[in-house]
């Protein structure tokens, strides 16, 4: 990575973060450059990073900058909750300088239908209907990411899935279970589900009775072209 600025940006509900771990990782690759870390809601961030890492709390749909400011533009579980999705990736195509690159982590769920467990079935499925309402896409659009990027007009578009497994005892179960818990009183809150189908999926997954592919979470990146007959694939 060239000492040069970046981006992160990042979506997360901030209960359950620990600092931008990625947003630190950047910043100790180019220590004579400067990092950028975007998020809609900074307050359970730990602030008490030095430069060249710094801390932007602000909407993702509404960030612009100037062209050719960044070097590297990357976001996690961001786009799929953005209506303006495809714009977003126009924006950051014309935010990179030549030869940057655009990397996108989002997560490609499976059918809460698809579940064997009849209160998984019914938990993801007030689930997908929640997603749904706010606008955010769960399943096509990770899928179809490597044509977002080619079609958007990135080169050396690449992809890496990988597969997340309920019930592996692993970082995705802890993960998974902080999920289900915070977002299962949301659901319960608002009349989703009753508060014992929340409660059996949590004791399901504490207890290692539930084993399931859950979701995928696609990684996918693209090159912003050094011309525009550079290599566009």
């Amino acid at each position: 990575m060239r000492p040069d600025p970046g981006v992160t940006l990042s979506r997360d509900r901030g209960r359950r973060r620990i600092g931008g771990p990625l947003a630190r990782w950047l910043a100790q690759q180019c220590p004579d450059g400067r990092v950028l870390a975007v998020d809609n809601d900074a307050r359970y961030l730990d602030e008490s990073g030095e430069p060249p890492l710094e801390w932007c709390e602000a909407d993702a749909r509404t960030l612009d900058f100037a062209d050719g400011t960044f070097d590297v533009i990357h976001s996690r579980m961001t786009f799929c909750h953005l209506a303006n999705r495809d714009e977003m990736i126009s924006r950051a195509l014309r935010w990179l300088r030549p030869g940057g690159w655009l990397a996108l982590c989002d997560p490609m769920l499976m059918p809460a239908a698809s579940s064997a467990d009849p209160d998984v079935r019914r938990f993801f499925g007030a689930m997908e209907l929640a997603w749904t309402a706010q606008g955010s896409d769960m399943v096509e659009w990770a899928r179809a990411l490597p044509n977002r990027l080619a079609t958007a007009g990135f080169a050396d578009v690449s992809v890496r899935p990988q597969a997340n497994l309920l019930g592996d005892s692993g970082v995705y179960d802890q993960l998974a279970g902080a999920n289900i818990e915070q977002e299962g009183a949301y659901l319960v809150e608002r009349g989703l589900i009753p508060a014992d189908v929340h409660e059996r999926v949590l004791a399901l997954l504490r207890g290692s009775r539930l084993v399931e592919l859950r979701s995928i979470t696609m990684y996918a990146w693209g090159r912003k072209p050094l011309s525009d007959g550079d290599g566009r694939r």
